[in-house]
């Protein structure tokens, strides 16, 4: 028995890559996107390709598209980010599941574009990453960033790839790297996690080395290396992010 289905993303001055997504979702039954203030072309886009824009005042990621996921109007979901892209392939697999009755939601391998190259070596590459479910049985957390989906009941895996154009020049890297790590830095003090200097000292190398040379990040060529670079850094400034609010608290 096939399923209805709702697509639903969080928006904020994605113009430079909204189109790419909504281009590939005509086939599905409805588009929730829900902005969070656009000042960019996002909104008037969306419409454009028949989405129906709600506008609500972001506070996290994760009540974010919690908010958004209770605005659609069908059981089965998906959830995407603006900057991911459904294969032809992976419609096809979706449209065509054979849903069994004790599976309620579905993992997706996930590829990583980073300065426009795919990357087809490494741990980014065919991530699996939970994002198509029957609502009845999942909810988002409420993190600030690194949002997970809670399903009860078993979760099977499509095999079909998307594609997560994640920047496309430096500029934008610095700054999302850097959104992104003291975000998580603010979510490990909630939980009342711990940093150290000897930590941070490390980190840094550490990452570069696992990323680069054990997740085979070097077959990746240059974008594979600056990929690691930043990501290396991110984690070193989420702990050192840490330890000054622990700091500030002790």
């Amino acid at each position: 028995m096939k399923h209805k289905i709702s697509i639903f993303i969080i928006t904020y001055n994605e113009a430079h890559i909204i189109a790419k997504c909504l281009e590939k979702l005509k086939t599905f039954d409805e588009i929730i996107v829900v902005d969070s203030g656009s000042t960019d072309a996002t909104v008037s886009i969306c419409e454009s390709y028949g989405a129906k824009v709600i506008s609500h005042k972001f506070e996290n990621f994760g009540l974010q598209k919690q908010f958004a996921l209770e605005q659609t109007a069908h059981n089965w979901v998906l959830s995407l980010d603006a900057d991911e892209v459904l294969s032809d392939a992976l419609i096809s697999e979706i449209h065509n599941i054979n849903h069994q009755e004790n599976v309620k939601a579905y993992t997706i391998p996930r590829t990583h574009v980073f300065l426009n190259k795919v990357f087809k070596n490494g741990a980014e590459n065919k991530r699996p990453i939970l994002r198509f479910f029957d609502k009845n049985f999942g909810k988002f957390t409420p993190n600030k960033v690194h949002e997970t989906i809670e399903i009860k009941g078993a979760i099977g895996k499509l095999k079909q790839e998307m594609l997560h154009y994640t920047v496309f020049d430096i500029n934008t890297a610095i700054q999302k790297q850097i959104k992104y790590a003291l975000l998580s830095g603010e979510l490990l003090h909630e939980k009342k996690k711990k940093s150290s200097v000897f930590k941070i000292i490390i980190k840094f190398p550490f990452d570069f080395i696992r990323y680069y040379i054990f997740q085979r990040n070097f077959l990746n060529g240059y974008e594979g290396f600056t990929w690691s670079m930043f990501a290396a850094f991110s984690n070193y400034l989420k702990y050192a992010k840490l330890k000054e609010l622990s700091d500030n608290n002790s």
